[in-house]
């Protein structure tokens, strides 16, 4: 894949805050895949099939790197957890296709880079413009330098075992902000976000009343966050999807990292969350991708074609992003925060600034003790089904397509559409929660030191976050919408920091 790559053509100032391919053949268990790659034998309960893969495509054939057509939220049927798998997927490879005003769907048009907060708490949309450079900046300061955002669900650092920081961006498309904006304005209600036909016609006219042309509406509103990694100190770059960008520079010592200046790099990425409202789902579809060379996998159980549970074991190794040993006994602890009043990188006591050994503790978004919703009878049964599609997924992509080493690791949602409780799905818990399909999700770049290990937690969901007072209001399950500031005071905004 040598020459793969496909860059992102924007370049974005980023600062660090507190913000598989399958090998082939593998015939006995023994046999089974390292590299957080796939059991060849698992039972294909979520599969594609060619001509589904196909339809998927611009041109009605799937080809390398070709571009994908974005999936239809507000037609979206849902019969059963496959049906929101495949829509994440197809997601993920429409978000990742070239673009012909970009490089990819990310940077287009169609999507918004959200600013950290300013020093009044407040966010800005900065748009993608071709051929502009482009900046996540926290507020408008003549320099246009991010000051602190949090990255990790618990305000932690992250940092690669071979020592490049982990950096992020957050980014919305134009539907989310029109809507945010008419909703701002008094033209449209923000009771929830939208999830049908009638919904998203009054955003479209909102915008069209505005000389705004939505593009792909029937996405309706996402939200996406992305993490990157300096690529120079990769092995091999070119199975990443890279951008250029702006990153601080740091004055160093062991405990504290202070910024000092910026410099241009490539990043490489190697997380996604996708979030999304569909049809009858407005507390939104959470979704999330890895690289498949992020961290090794703790083990897991699934179903082999005769239905039997099997059980991979642990992953081994040292060749991992972010893990340098994978039989290290000490992992997933946190050497360092963001230190808001120095504006620092600063090791917890006792520790220095260093990268921490990262494992996958659910390595398909369940924990290895609960059914993690009703439609699965077992951890193994929910397993196959992700671990399937993934299948599917490697080996219908054609020849060298980069999004090959990219690997899903599952979707939640409500059971219903029913407002968010913070618990996930469990036939045993006293209050009953309501997070299903792979309701144990988390992304080893982005919720790190917020996963529990093996033994299952109640509180394991997105949704234990992303939940406030059993509400489906936006701003009780999106912790930016409430900070966004409207279209026209955004873009009046970045103007103002173009012009200085």
């Amino acid at each position: 894949m040598k020459n793969s790559n496909i860059k992102i053509g924007f370049a974005v100032l980023i600062i660090v805050t507190l913000f598989g391919g399958c090998k082939p053949n593998a015939s006995t268990e023994e046999e089974l895949l390292a590299v957080s790659s796939l059991p060849q034998d698992a039972f294909q309960s979520c599969p594609l099939t060619t001509s589904q893969f196909n339809s998927w495509f611009l041109s009605g054939t799937a080809t390398e790197n070709g571009p994908v057509n974005p999936p239809t939220s507000v037609g979206l049927v849902h019969n059963d957890n496959c049906d929101f798998y495949q829509w994440s997927a197809q997601m993920f490879l429409w978000l990742t296709s070239s673009s012909p005003n970009a490089g990819t769907v990310m940077e287009s048009p169609t999507f918004y880079t959200v600013s950290p907060k300013d020093a009044s708490g407040k966010r800005t949309l900065i748009p993608h413009v071709k051929g502009q450079l482009m900046r996540a900046v926290s507020n408008v300061t003549k320099d246009g330098l991010i000051e602190s955002e949090e990255g990790q669900a618990t305000d932690d650092v992250l940092m690669a075992k071979d020592g490049s920081l982990i950096y992020y961006i957050s980014m919305v498309n134009d539907v989310y902000a029109q809507f945010l904006t008419g909703v701002a304005a008094g033209k449209l209600s923000g009771a929830t976000f939208p999830t049908t036909p009638a919904e998203l016609a009054q955003i479209v006219a909102y915008a069209q009343a505005n000389g705004v042309t939505l593009n792909d509406a029937n996405t309706l509103t996402m939200e996406l966050k992305t993490s990157w990694v300096d690529a120079s100190t990769l092995a091999d770059a070119s199975d990443y999807i890279t951008i250029n960008a702006i990153i601080p520079t740091y004055t160093k010592t062991a405990t504290a990292w202070k910024p000092l200046n910026e410099k241009q790099a490539t990043l490489a990425l190697i997380g996604v969350h996708i979030v999304g409202s569909t049809a009858g789902h407005p507390e939104m579809v959470w979704a999330t991708f890895e690289h498949k060379k992020n961290a090794p996998n703790a083990s897991y159980t699934y179903l082999d074609v005769n239905k039997n549970v099997k059980t991979v074991p642990a992953d081994t190794g040292n060749d991992w992003v972010l893990n340098s040993n994978a039989a290290d006994t000490i992992y997933n602890k946190s050497y360092m925060t963001y230190d808001t009043l120095t504006n620092s990188i600063v090791s917890r006591k006792g520790d220095s600034i260093k990268p921490s050994n990262t494992v996958r503790t659910k390595p398909w978004g369940v924990a290895s003790d609960i059914i993690p919703n009703a439609e699965d009878a077992s951890v193994a049964a929910a397993n196959s089904e992700i671990i399937s599609l993934n299948a599917s997924l490697q080996k219908m992509l054609v020849g060298n397509d980069i999004r090959k080493n990219y690997i899903f690791i599952g979707a939640t949602w409500t059971a219903n559409g029913v407002a968010p409780n913070g618990k996930s799905y469990s036939p045993t818990n006293t209050t009953p929660g309501v997070a299903i399909g792979t309701s144990q999700l988390a992304n080893s770049t982005m919720e790190t030191y917020a996963q529990n290990g093996t033994a299952y937690s109640e509180y394991g969901s997105c949704f234990a976050c992303h939940n406030k007072n059993n509400s489906l209001t936006p701003g009780s399950l999106s912790h930016v919408f409430s900070d966004i500031l409207p279209l026209a005071v955004s873009l009046q905004k970045s103007s103002s920091v173009k012009k200085e």
